[in-house]
């Protein structure tokens, strides 16, 4: 994971960012800086508030913003940690007005694997700090296009080999967030590398459903336990061979 490196100091802390990378890495390196910049310390503090979800839905949404207009209570500041694998639009939409203008004593840190299904007037009110490695995804995403269905089964299996372990018969993640997070950023390159092959001005219905589709997937990947490699190899079927 690369250093966040927020040099931020107290008198311009801004209102809210949106930092991208595993969660349990980014979190750890937020509440050093809370301590060491803010002296802002998360130990049995009731101005720190800290939600982790799989999928965010409008009423996570109205249950932060229900929160959030209650003043501090030992400190001058409030501070939100949101942790989440995916975002509704219409969650999205109901936070605009929160993120935009908040009380001006409190401070938003959204921690995600991703922008891919931020809508540009949501990623607009944050300040955006990437602290992925690299932006690379498990299998190259255009070499995955060229394949044929049986060499993409067996890139499922090398896929699933590497971030899961055998428990009966079932195929279960060793470690469900690191796992979703290696899969959807995997969707998300998929998307891009399509997209780039599109003309959106003639695009076609059996174009609009391959996007469906994954849009499909990538929300059922950030539910809970859901079953990675089942879904990895419906996108195997459904995506066109280039």
């Amino acid at each position: 994971m690369k250093s966040l490196n927020l040099s931020i100091k107290n008198n311009n802390l801004h209102h809210a960012y949106c930092i991208l990378g595993d969660s349990t890495d980014v979190i750890n390196e937020l509440k050093t800086f809370f301590l060491k910049e803010l002296n802002f310390s998360v130990a049995d503090n009731p101005d720190y508030w800290y939600g982790k979800f799989d999928v965010m839905d409008i009423e996570d949404g109205r249950a932060i913003k229900n929160s959030h207009q209650n003043k501090p209570i030992e400190g001058d500041k409030k501070i939100f940690v949101v942790s989440a694998n995916f975002i509704t639009e219409k969650a999205q939409n109901a936070m605009l007005k929160l993120f935009e203008e908040p009380r001006g004593d409190t401070h938003f840190f959204l921690v995600l694997p991703s922008l891919s299904n931020i809508i540009p007037t949501f990623r607009s009110r944050f300040f955006v700090i990437d602290a992925n490695e690299s932006n690379d995804s498990i299998i190259n995403p255009k070499e995955f296009l060229q394949m044929s269905l049986g060499k993409r089964m067996d890139s499922v299996k090398k896929i699933c080999g590497n971030v899961f372990h055998e428990k009966s018969r079932d195929l279960v993640a060793s470690d469900d967030e690191k796992s979703k997070i290696e899969i959807i950023k995997f969707i998300n390159a998929l998307e891009v590398e399509l997209k780039e092959r599109i003309d959106f001005l003639k695009t076609s219905k059996g174009e609009i459903k391959v996007f469906e589709e994954i849009e499909k997937v990538r929300q059922y990947a950030g539910e809970q336990s859901p079953s990675l490699k089942m879904l990895l190899e419906h996108l195997s079927l459904v995506l066109p061979v280039s």
